[in-house]
């Protein structure tokens, strides 16, 4: 341990969590998953990450908006990142409340549609995780915790994971709350006017009775966040009164309504809750009711067809947007139905909205304990493939997707494979990883490859090209030997691979 102020860390705890929870928005990694066994060794080597001097390997990858364009994403390598985990769990409580909590999005939403003034401010801060500057967080966190140890060590950590002295890590609960400590400072800022203002993660609504004011207040805001170097959205920051807030809400109510009424008048709305930005969820359906749901989506995903193809929808309250916006919900809901979604709904789909083919993977995952549709899912991946616009965070999904499935008799099964072969020479670790142990579990690994794969991985990957080795388990002697004997990360990712 690099400092005795700092041995009440839980890090053993802290790689329990990094196993077991996925970063957001992307499957389960080989390089975490190889890790299973590797308990003891990943809490040593996130002891030995604390010290200053140690290097930490990190990857960009981009993933998609939800509108256009990408955002770059930071991943530290696993062991990092249980440090990572294990430092701010151990302030977590004297941190802000967690502004993403369950409910806290609806909440939210109330807020405008409930608001008594006139006027609501939008404001959403651009690329925020990218711009927040270590030094300014260094001093929230002293003045919150009177931890210097602590701070220090987070500091140290995020610097060793940046290029120059700002951003986060993304898709990960530890960055999370440190944006909502750093977030705070404009909160508060905007709370001295006096003025009701609420937040979830970085979009703040402010409640004004003037156009003068609300204008004013954006003023105040890009002021307040040049100082902590951030910067607004011009796309996502504007005003809009209140009564529109609440037309859209009363338009939404009225759409839903149409469909799930029209299957069932005792359907109950309550049990739809919406946990995102866009995308409406599932929490619980009674039995009675899941035929009437069932029903429901389809209509939905029928009128949305009917929408992009330049007809007029069957739905007497259609609303283009609201439509788009219950798709997801659909493709959830219909994910265990006898009736197989059309793959032209998936390409559609994912051609105008790359960010949903998280859900599209989804949707075949959950059907393969189910449903016999081998054939049809490597038919679709090849579709999704064919027709582009996948950057390497859909790359990660669809090669997740490959692993999954058993060999298929039709062509594009092969083609699928082939593809997922070329993936190995990504310009991207973590794509190359998923690429290695798709490979290896059709017997598709080369010595030649095995050995180019080890030497472009670092931390991030190595001792998932091992796991791959492993489960392969026929290639060169010398190089598997050299690969085991590398170190016990690798070691014990081969023996996992051997296993699974």
């Amino acid at each position: 341990m690099a400092n005795n102020d700092l041995l009440d860390l839980n890090i053993g705890k802290a790689v329990k969590t990094v196993l077991a929870k996925p970063l957001d928005r992307l499957p389960a990694l080989i390089t975490d998953r190889s890790l299973e066994d590797s308990h003891a060794t990943l809490t040593s080597l996130a002891e030995i990450a604390l010290a200053p001097n140690t290097s930490i390997s990190v990857e960009t990858i981009t993933m998609p908006k939800k509108k256009f364009g990408h955002r770059p994403i930071v991943i530290p390598d696993v062991a990092s990142r249980c440090l990572y985990v294990a430092l701010v769990d151990s302030i977590d409580k004297q941190l802000e409340p967690d502004s993403r909590s369950d409910g806290n999005w609806s909440v939210f939403e109330e807020f405008a549609e409930g608001s008594p003034s006139e006027y609501i401010v939008d404001i959403d801060i651009a690329a925020c995780y990218e711009f927040i500057d270590h030094e300014i967080l260094h001093r929230e966190l002293l003045m919150r915790t009177m931890d210097y140890d602590k701070a220090d060590a987070i500091r140290s950590f995020l610097k060793r994971c940046s290029f120059n002295g700002r951003g986060l890590p993304q898709l990960s609960t530890p960055s999370d709350r440190l944006a909502d400590l750093y977030l705070s400072v404009l909160e508060r800022q905007l709370l001295r006017h006096k003025l009701p203002v609420i937040r979830y993660a970085d979009d703040f609504r402010i409640s004004v009775e003037s156009w003068e004011m609300a204008n004013e207040v954006i003023e105040y805001a890009a002021e307040y966040a040049r100082e902590l170097g951030l910067i607004l959205s011009s796309d996502k920051t504007g005003i809009m009164r209140a009564e529109a807030h609440r037309a859209r809400a009363k338009n939404r109510d009225i759409l839903q309504k149409k469909y799930f009424d029209s299957a069932k008048s005792r359907l109950t709305l309550i049990q739809l809750v919406q946990r995102d930005y866009d995308d409406v969820e599932v929490v619980e359906i009674p039995p009675d009711d899941e035929k009437a749901l069932k029903e429901s989506m389809r209509r939905i995903i029928a009128d949305w067809k009917a929408a992009i193809a330049g007809r007029k929808p069957d739905a007497e309250s259609y609303r283009a947007t609201e439509l788009r916006r219950m798709l997801p919900l659909a493709i959830t809901v219909l994910q265990k139905d006898d009736l197989r979604i059309e793959s032209e709904v998936f390409t559609n789909l994912i051609f105008r909205e790359p960010v949903r083919l998280e859900r599209v993977c989804k949707y075949i995952l959950n059907r393969m304990d189910s449903f016999s549709e081998v054939e049809e899912d490597w038919s679709l991946l090849r579709r999704i493939i064919e027709a582009g616009r996948i950057g390497p965070s859909g790359r990660i999904w669809l090669l997740h997707v490959a692993g999954k499935l058993s060999r298929g008799s039709h062509a594009d099964c092969n083609w699928v494979l082939n593809w997922a072969g070329e993936q190995c020479n990504d310009r991207h670790e973590m794509v190359r990883a998923e690429a290695a142990w798709v490979s290896a579990k059709f017997g598709a690994l080369t010595d030649d490859m095995t050995v180019k794969l080890l030497k472009a991985s670092t931390k991030i990957s190595e001792h998932a090209i091992a796991a791959a080795m492993g489960r392969q388990g026929n290639l060169n002697a010398s190089v598997r030997k050299s690969v085991v004997n590398a170190g016990s990360l690798n070691r014990e990712a081969f023996s996992w691979g051997e296993q699974n």
